[in-house]
């Protein structure tokens, strides 16, 4: 059976909503990073709008890594400010790889996806704007992080 072109993009088309129609997913956003990798001096932001006070909800940090990172780990700073103008200092520590060197995470070739849990079962105060602030925390300038993603989904407990 031959495919035509149409068909293909039917194809891809379905697969596209099926995986954009999670009913968790409150929030879901990768920002990059400068030229593949990630600075001192480059706070990654997210203003993520909450309207539900009333449901828990899990929160996760996601980076995208390339294999040329040195270290097993990544310490990030997290600041999180609500919509009342408080604020919420976190240090939050990724295991990249195992100390044999073998990756975590999922991906293919050069490019590792580690996502972290940062809060679960977290009820948002107050509805409005709340703001993450993400910045690498390492000791080198730089780090071979090419994004950087934030996702709030409801809350499901966790295996």
């Amino acid at each position: 059976m031959r495919t035509t072109g149409a068909g293909i993009t039917i194809v891809l088309l379905m697969l596209l909503i099926m995986q954009s129609c999670d009913p968790n997913m409150v929030y879901d956003k990768f920002k990059e990073t400068g030229e593949g990798s990630w600075s001192w001096d480059e706070p990654i932001m997210f203003e993520v709008d909450i309207t539900d006070t009333v449901s828990d909800h899990n929160v996760y940090l996601n980076i995208r890594h390339t294999k040329e990172y040195q270290k097993t780990n990544l310490y990030t700073f997290l600041s999180l400010t609500g919509p009342s103008g408080a604020v919420i200092n976190d240090t939050i520590e990724f295991t990249i790889a195992r100390p044999n060197g073998k990756w975590l995470g999922t991906g293919f070739g050069n490019i590792k996806l580690v996502r972290k849990l940062y809060r679960e079962a977290v009820r948002f105060a107050l509805p409005g704007t709340y703001v993450f602030t993400i910045e690498q925390g390492m000791r080198l300038e730089e780090v071979p992080v090419t994004d950087v993603g934030l996702r709030i989904e409801k809350y499901r407990k966790l295996k």
